[in-house]
């Protein structure tokens, strides 16, 4: 039961259905106002479904005694895709426990990939701040990966299948490393948390991954689905609109068209040429088609 102000912290992030299981993450208080990202697994059953516990990690973020003393559990990702084999890939956010993001023993700032048999799990990337959409292209052979910046940094990112059989080590840099800024930018009240997370402009110098975009200003990145050869569409929450984009396979990067909703996109589902959209303002659901 959510009680109290801790409500605000509760939502659910994601819905996946693979066959005759849904599986939907969600910020889960596991202990008292002490919180990370989850996923539940239930058998679909029009009357009524019995959820279970299908992956937790094993610690939470307490929402003042923490190192930082920041805490936002809106930064949680949340997004689950299914692979193309018998697992799934599954992004936790840094609920703003930035050093989090580049701990190798912590979920947070990373996706991961479950097995959906044993729910065994390992960490495919890290270096993450708060993934919003992910896509798995298997034409193209890849994860691709959308992120909330800070102030301004938001990114889209191509994380590669065969670089994750290999087991590399792949990491895209966060908090180390961002186009954007901290809120309230270089100022003195900031000055520590620089020195801790310098948000560096160069990720490859530094030796992390560059994302094929940053956007600065950012556009409040949402979903990213593909819509044809080369061609995706990807939401926008701060813009309300969908840009449709070209990434080829030198992954270079190009925007085709803005469309102007008037309204934050939240989600985006493809299904059968006709796109599904979940716009945040009026809690509605669009549906556009797309030859």
């Amino acid at each position: 039961m959510i009680k109290g102000k801790i409500w605000k912290w509760f939502s659910f992030k994601d819905m996946l259905i693979i066959d005759d299981d849904i599986f939907v993450s969600y910020t889960e208080e596991q202990k008292e106002d002490c919180w990370n990202t989850s996923i539940l697994r239930g058998e679909i059953n029009f009357q009524s479904i019995t959820f279970k516990n299908f992956f937790s990690p094993s610690y939470c973020i307490h929402s003042s005694n923490n190192l930082d003393n920041e805490f936002n559990a809106h930064q949680s990702g949340g997004r689950i895709v299914k692979s193309d084999g018998e697992s799934i890939f599954f992004t936790i956010g840094d609920y703003r426990s930035r050093y989090l993001a580049q701990d190798e023993k912590s979920v947070n700032g990373k996706i991961i990939e479950i097995n959906l048999n044993d729910q065994s799990f390992k960490i495919v990337t890290l270096g993450h701040r708060n993934p919003q959409g992910l896509y798995y292209d298997k034409k193209r052979k890849s994860l691709i990966e959308t992120e909330h910046g800070p102030f301004g940094g938001d990114e889209i990112n191509i994380i590669e299948k065969d670089r994750i059989d290999r087991g590399e080590k792949l990491n895209y840099g966060w908090p180390v490393v961002s186009a954007g800024e901290h809120y309230g930018g270089k100022t003195e009240k900031n000055q520590l948390k620089y020195q801790k997370y310098p948000l560096y402009k160069s990720h490859q110098k530094y030796g992390f991954i560059e994302p094929i975009k940053s956007f600065v200003p950012s556009i409040g990145i949402s979903e990213i689905v593909k819509i044809g050869d080369n061609k995706y569409l990807v939401g926008s929450m701060n813009h309300q609109s969908l840009y449709i984009v070209m990434i080829d396979d030198k992954k270079d990067f190009q925007i085709l068209d803005k469309i102007f909703l008037g309204e934050r996109v939240r989600d985006i589902v493809l299904n059968k040429k006709k796109v599904y959209l979940f716009l945040e303002n009026s809690a509605s659901i669009g549906v556009m088609s797309f030859q």
